[in-house]
């Protein structure tokens, strides 16, 4: 071979390099071997619960990628994986996140995944008949300044309330969804701001009652109730692994919108697994009606809590959650199909 076409060869293979023809080998370097997801065994996480119980994420993720998952109890247990590296991506309340960014944390949030889902429940005895009938009662979320807490804290807001520590007459105790069941039983709280299922559970366990409604709640209902997070370090290095999960998550949620019954099996199946506890579908079923699941993410009302965050002492100095929020994939995907 003449000198020339030796050179003219040597040219080719670098063009071809450079302008990503050699696409076989690049895809495989720069994917990724596994990933963690991470998600809550509630209905709020009906893609987390779903997209395993399926195998949706196994599917889009492919054979040559190991999907992990990781289950949590409350959102700073999640944060604080997501923080370690022991997660990649997942499920949680807005409220964490929200908390976690503005104390500095690494959190990148990129869609949403259901709205609603949260309402306000009282003992159903009677003694609670309009707002103002919580003066000098006991009332429990899982939480301090958790999402279940910032839409109640709202609510009262609205409705002239304040807790003993905010200069009102209410009590608030923090306290788990499943121990809640108890302390109604006993009269030791007469309402609680908690999410589905734990309200149906209430109504058919104990005639607890629900107070206030999922759509009667402030911003009508349409208060993010789990949204997609990430960190930016996971986001800037496996950009194609995050689309993939972004894909997964919509082709879930449009399963769980077009096939209730097998959806509702399927967290049946989930929660029983995972919390060895198993909730009839009927109960599911009302928790359903009381949950919607979209994509569609309201940043202004994700600001709005975070001022929230600030009045309640969890946050200090700037709210501002610019920089938090990154939808632009999730809207590109959603354009496209």
């Amino acid at each position: 071979m003449s000198n020339k076409k030796i050179i003219l060869v040597l040219l080719l293979v670098s063009v071809l390099v450079i302008s990503g023809c050699a696409a076989d080998e690049s895809a495989s370097t720069e994917g990724i071997e596994e990933i963690t997801i991470g998600y809550f065994p509630n209905l709020n996480n009906g893609q987390g619960l779903v997209g395993v119980a399926e195998g949706i994420f196994q599917e889009e993720f492919g054979d040559d990628v190991k999907v992990n998952v990781k289950t949590f109890p409350r959102g700073a247990v999640f944060m604080d994986a997501l923080a370690t590296d022991q997660i990649d991506i997942g499920y949680i309340g807005p409220a964490p996140a929200i908390n976690r960014f503005l104390q500095g944390g690494d959190v990148k949030i990129l869609g949403n995944a259901s709205i609603g889902g949260n309402v306000i429940v009282t003992a159903g005895d009677g003694t609670i008949t309009s707002p103002e009938d919580f003066n000098h009662k006991r009332i429990a979320t899982p939480g301090i300044a958790c999402s279940h807490d910032l839409v109640l804290r709202r609510w009262m807001w609205d409705n002239d309330l304040r807790m003993e520590n905010h200069g009102g007459t209410i009590e608030h105790i923090i306290q788990d969804p499943a121990t809640m069941i108890g302390l109604f039983e006993q009269g030791q709280i007469e309402g609680a701001a908690i999410a589905e299922p734990w309200a149906s559970r209430m109504e058919d366990e104990i005639g607890a009652e629900v107070f206030v409604e999922w759509d009667d709640l402030p911003w009508e209902g349409r208060m993010p109730a789990t949204v997609i997070a990430t960190t930016n370090e996971f986001f800037a290095g496996n950009e194609e692994a995050v689309k993939t999960f972004l894909r997964a998550h919509q082709r879930v949620t449009d399963y769980i919108n077009n096939n209730r019954q097998e959806s509702l099996e399927l967290m049946q199946s989930e929660i029983k697994r995972i919390t060895d506890q198993e909730l009839s579908l009927d109960i599911l079923d009302r928790s359903l009606n009381r949950t919607e699941f979209t994509s569609v993410l309201d940043e202004g009302i994700m600001q709005e809590l975070a001022e929230i965050s600030k009045e309640l002492g969890v946050i200090s100095g700037d709210v501002s959650i610019e920089g938090l929020i990154d939808t632009t994939l999730l809207e590109e995907f959603l354009d496209n199909n």
